[in-house]
């Protein structure tokens, strides 16, 4: 009796959950809207281009083929990561620095006209070095860089969702 009772609420929690919109996060439900994009250079994985067709992919976007399959084509025209030291201890060594993705981009309907002109994103992270570990400080910066590069990927396709309707 207590085995079913236990059950029972966790069926009602699940559904709970379920009926709530809870998602994990980094999730994004496809929306018809984006069908048929076309994301240029998409096959280059670690460029932006790249996470963002994975993303749709993923969301279950029913991406384009090919450019002359598509109705709309989104070209990333700039993606530059760039860093700033923002403080330094007193022998002159860097204590923390600033990451900066810029990134550009814009959407065109395949006959050649301009469906979104081109938009400016701009991200900023700070990172925060010790003096204890050389090696692990530049895997974190690179980690940060991908993680950038997602976190980028999801604005951009939440503006693509709002726009292109």
């Amino acid at each position: 009796m207590i085995l079913l009772l236990r059950q029972s609420q966790i069926l009602l929690l699940l559904l709970a959950l379920s009926g709530c919109g809870f998602h994990l996060k980094g999730f994004q439900q496809a929306t018809p809207n984006l069908d048929g994009l076309y994301v240029e250079q998409g096959d280059q994985r670690s460029t932006l281009a790249g996470v963002i067709q994975r993303e749709l992919s993923l969301a279950g976007v029913k991406l384009a083929i090919s450019v002359d399959q598509a109705k709309n084509r989104l070209r990333i025209t700039q993606e530059r990561f760039s860093q700033r030291v923002i403080s330094v201890d007193a022998n002159g060594k860097v204590l923390e620095y600033e990451l900066r993705l810029d990134a550009k981009y814009a959407v065109r309907i395949p006959q050649g006209g301009e469906r979104l002109p081109e938009q400016t994103l701009e991200l900023t992270r700070q990172l925060v070095l010790s003096n204890a570990d050389e090696l692990g400080q530049r895997n974190e910066a690179a980690l940060m860089r991908v993680d950038m590069r997602v976190d980028m990927a999801g604005q951009i396709i939440r503006q693509l969702q709002a726009r292109l309707k």
